[in-house]
C-alpha cells in the first residue's frame, strides 16, 4: 500500500539499477572478448559500439523446402546453447531482447541465413521517463524559487 515510501521502488533508483546492470553487461562482454577460450569466441559473436551482441546463423540447404515455422524451430534449436550461455554462465537472460532477422538475396527471396541480435533492455529508463523526470525537476525548482524562497526570506 505504501510502496512509494520504499526507496527501492523509486524510479530514480530503478534507473540507477538499469545503468548499473548495463555497465556490468559491458564489463562482462569486454572480458569475454578478451578471453580466447570463451564461448563468446567459440560462437564467433560480435558486438556494436552500444554492446548489442550479434551472430549470423545459417540453416542447411536441406532445410530450404521446409515451412517457415519449422525453419524457425530449427534456428531456435541451434541457438539454444547460446541462450543458455547468456542465461546460466553470464546471468543476463532477463536483461536481453533477442531479434531474428532473415536475409534476402538480390531477387528478394528469403535466404537461409539469419542475423540474431541480443540487445540490452532497460527496465525503467526510457525517453518518456527522462522527459517526465526533467519536467518534475524543473517544476519543483520553479515552485521552490517562486513560492518557498520568498516565504523563507520573509521569515529571516
Amino acid at each position: 500500500m505504501l510502496n512509494f515510501l520504499k526507496p527501492r521502488n523509486w524510479g530514480i533508483v530503478k534507473v540507477y539499477r538499469d545503468f548499473e546492470n548495463y555497465m556490468d553487461w559491458r564489463r562482462v562482454i569486454r572480458k569475454e572478448e578478451a578471453n580466447p577460450k570463451s564461448k563468446y569466441r567459440k560462437w564467433k559473436l560480435q558486438r556494436t559500439k552500444l554492446f548489442d551482441v550479434y551472430v549470423i546463423t545459417s540453416l542447411d540447404e536441406t532445410d530450404a523446402g521446409l515451412p517457415e515455422t519449422i525453419q524457425r524451430v530449427k534456428l531456435m534449436e541451434i541457438l539454444n546453447p547460446l541462450h543458455k550461455y547468456f542465461d546460466e554462465e553470464l546471468g543476463f537472460a532477463e536483461c536481453l531482447n533477442c531479434e531474428f532477422n532473415q536475409f534476402e538475396d538480390d531477387d528478394h527471396n528469403l535466404a537461409l541465413s539469419f542475423l540474431n541480435v541480443y540487445r540490452f533492455r532497460f527496465n525503467k529508463f526510457s525517453i518518456k521517463w527522462l522527459v517526465k523526470f526533467i519536467f518534475w525537476t524543473i517544476l519543483i525548482i520553479f515552485l521552490s524559487l517562486r513560492f518557498l524562497l520568498p516565504w523563507i526570506s520573509t521569515l529571516i
